[in-house]
């Protein structure tokens, strides 16, 4: 026969609580502060003209598989800053940059490889259209950058209408559950790698 002090401590065992696994933090809004500002453009595209910045509430547009017309990704937390300067032919012409945080890392992940997708899926000419009658032709082309942040990805697109040329670089940097996708413009030339990747290691400081 089982002694009474042994059943007790058997169901105290079984009649105690369960341990509360606390829920994970929630991630902190994103603020102007983390934002590219206007001295790091200049540190890495001294020759910009008449600079100017904005800062929005706007989510990122990422890669609806091959469609030419994006998704909006808002995740828990977001902001855009931009920076227009006054064109010049073969120069940068527009960049901006979102963030956007995730309540996990998957999520964020998961908005990098949209943009790695495209890069292995996409690459060819598109007809298509700006939207006002006018006829565009737009050369999607790979781009795999080094890794900057946790990880990153990257395309190259090239806008062709009405005799100008426009062609952007994309680079999308991971850094926990942050991604900022940083978007170079520049007139009749590719955005040249190694500027864009300077901006995104300086996005990278600047969340961490």
């Amino acid at each position: 026969m089982r002694s009474p002090l042994i059943v007790l401590a058997v169901l105290a065992v079984l009649l105690a609580p369960s341990p509360v696994v606390a829920a994970p933090a929630p991630p902190e809004p994103l603020t102007r502060q983390q934002l590219l500002t206007l001295e790091d453009y200049v540190v890495v595209y001294p020759d910009v003209r008449n600079p100017s910045r904005g800062v929005h509430r706007s989510p990122v547009f990422a890669p609806r598989g091959c469609d030419d017309q994006g998704v909006a990704v808002r995740g828990s937390s977001r902001i855009q800053g931009g920076l227009s300067v006054t064109s010049r032919r073969r120069s940068v012409s527009l960049i901006d940059q979102n963030l956007v945080r995730f309540d996990s890392v998957r999520q964020a992940r998961d908005l990098v490889k949209r943009y790695r997708d495209f890069s292995k899926r996409c690459v060819g000419d598109v007809d298509t259209d700006d939207g006002e009658g006018g006829d565009v032709l737009l050369k999607n082309r790979a781009w795999f950058p080094p890794v900057v942040g946790d990880e990153s990805a990257g395309m190259l697109i090239g806008w062709f209408s009405r005799g100008a040329v426009d062609w952007r670089r994309v680079l999308v940097v991971r850094t926990g559950r942050t991604v900022s996708v940083l978007d170079v413009s520049f007139t009749d030339v590719r955005p040249p790698q190694r500027g864009v990747l300077a901006l995104g290691r300086l996005a990278v400081d600047r969340v961490r």
